[in-house]
């Protein structure tokens, strides 16, 4: 029988006023349970949600003084099974629905930008964490970068993430999709004068991979200088098209995505185009010139070889 999955992307509200963070949890669970009722499989929440303009994150210390700063990071970050997923698992258990939650997870003394499924079981079903970490969660909130980039596969359908910046390096895409990847999912909380192109470099990324790709993010009313958001919900298929889309209002939209069927362009003539991008993909020649560029470009995160010899 052919696979399918429903999908739910989300367009998060930011009102003009910091809440406080169990308000944005509420408001993440409203939207999981309007896209349940819609008949999603699967509920996409954009990066940060339960932290993004509240109280909280308002009220740290000053960048100034990392080292406060940093602590104040860790305070606020819960370990993976801590009380807000313990609400989203309830309620992805209640409503028989998966749930992809994107936040900060802390880990002993470690901070991951992690993006964790939730299945209808309510247990947890795999992550990700977010390899290509933006110049300000490296070097000023301490994140530490992930260091796998491997499909999650649940209920037979192998998911893999690209969390906001990850988006910017087709690599990370390219690799999910020579895995066998069927959904890229991109939480996000993009902002600034790219955000429309964004939407353009999404489509290249699902075409270019040859997979459906949906991507969650945040929209306010009111405009903020560069961090303004007008951001939306979409889904979009593996040729790039808009499946659906909450254009710029908030609540979500869902789509019904066909995973086994062939794959056609307007450039394969013979095969799908999953198979012909796979096949005809040269890893071996990148690989190479990657290895040869990668002794001597300055890298912001240090090399993983460097990592593991201290």
């Amino acid at each position: 029988m052919a696979r399918s999955v429903r999908l739910a992307a989300l367009s998060f509200q930011l009102g003009t006023a910091f809440v406080g963070r169990a308000d944005r949890v509420d408001q993440a669970i409203r939207y999981i349970e309007g896209a349940a009722d819609d008949g999603a499989d699967l509920v996409l929440l954009p990066e940060g949600f339960d932290l993004l303009q509240t109280v909280e994150s308002r009220d740290v210390p000053s960048a100034r003084d990392l080292e406060a700063y940093r602590t104040a990071q860790l305070d606020m970050a819960e370990p993976e099974n801590g009380p807000i997923a313990q609400r989203l698992q309830e309620t992805a258990r209640s409503r028989q629905v998966i749930v992809v939650a994107n936040r900060t997870i802390r880990e002993d003394d470690r901070l991951h930008n992690q993006a964790t499924f939730i299945g209808r079981d309510g247990e947890i079903a795999g992550r990700y964490r977010k390899v290509q970490l933006t110049q300000n969660e490296f070097e000023i909130k301490g994140i530490t970068p992930g260091e796998e980039i491997h499909p999650v596969e649940v209920e037979g359908v192998r998911y893999g993430v690209l969390v906001c910046q990850d988006m910017h390096f087709p690599e990370v895409a390219q690799i999910y999709a020579l895995q066998g990847v069927d959904v890229l999912l991109n939480p996000t909380q993009a902002a600034g004068p790219t955000e429309e192109l964004r939407y353009d470099m999404l489509r290249v990324r699902a075409h270019d991979a040859s997979v459906y790709l949906a991507t969650s993010s945040f929209i306010q009313g009111t405009r903020q200088s560069w961090n303004a958001r007008l951001s939306r919900g979409t889904i979009v298929d593996y040729n790039g098209f808009v499946l659906a889309d909450t254009g710029l209002r908030e609540g979500h939209v869902c789509a019904t995505l066909g995973l086994d069927e062939e794959r056609w362009t307007s450039w394969c003539t013979t095969d799908d185009h999953r198979r012909t991008i796979g096949r005809q993909r040269r890893v071996d020649l990148y690989a190479r010139y990657y290895k040869e560029i990668g002794q001597t470009k300055e890298m912001m995160i240090p090399r993983v070889e460097a990592r593991v010899e201290d």
